[in-house]
């Protein structure tokens, strides 16, 4: 568990709150798609970072056989 999963609980904790002006339904709701905004949002920083990495690690091995 890191911060990306804290902040997937606190979005659909925060939209759950929002959603309960509209009542039960609201609640349950909100969280769904508390949940879902914030797993696309964790999952795409995720494959951002490991891109990042991969393309740091493709551009090192480049210049250690150029050198």
């Amino acid at each position: 568990m890191d911060w990306r999963d804290l902040v997937t609980i606190t979005l659909a904790g925060v939209l759950g709150m929002v959603g309960g002006v509209f009542g039960p339904v609201g609640i349950a709701a909100g969280v769904v798609v508390g949940a879902a905004v914030g797993a696309r949002w964790g999952a795409r920083s995720d494959r951002i970072a490991a891109l990042e990495d991969r393309v740091s690690a493709v551009e090192s091995e480049a210049a250690d056989e150029d050198a």
